[in-house]
């Protein structure tokens, strides 16, 4: 089964510097229909999330709002929904961000 965009965002290791490919990567998921979006987002909040997860998603989240069209309604659907989720330990290595 393929991974779907919003897993391999929270699974794939970034690139150098991290929080621009980060920016990157979410505003090429921004592109796609809101719809699937939203979708693969509401699947990984099914499952237990580590702290950069979580981090990821939110930032996801944002470009949703400034890129996509996401309402702020949705937004803050979205927002509580990540913080309510199942919590994982983080099995990340610690990398500081290079801007």
């Amino acid at each position: 089964m393929r991974r779907s965009a919003v897993g391999r965002l929270l699974d794939e290791e970034l690139s150098a510097p991290r929080v621009g490919s980060l920016e990157a990567a979410c505003d090429i998921i921004a592109g796609r229909p809101l719809t699937v979006t939203l979708g693969e987002i509401r699947r990984a909040l099914d499952g237990p999330l580590d702290g950069e997860g979580k981090r990821r998603l939110h930032v996801l989240v944002s470009t949703l709002y400034h890129r996509a069209g996401a309402t702020l309604a949705l937004t803050e659907e979205l927002r509580a929904a990540i913080e309510a989720a199942p919590a994982a330990p983080s099995t990340r290595k610690e990398e500081p961000d290079v801007l």
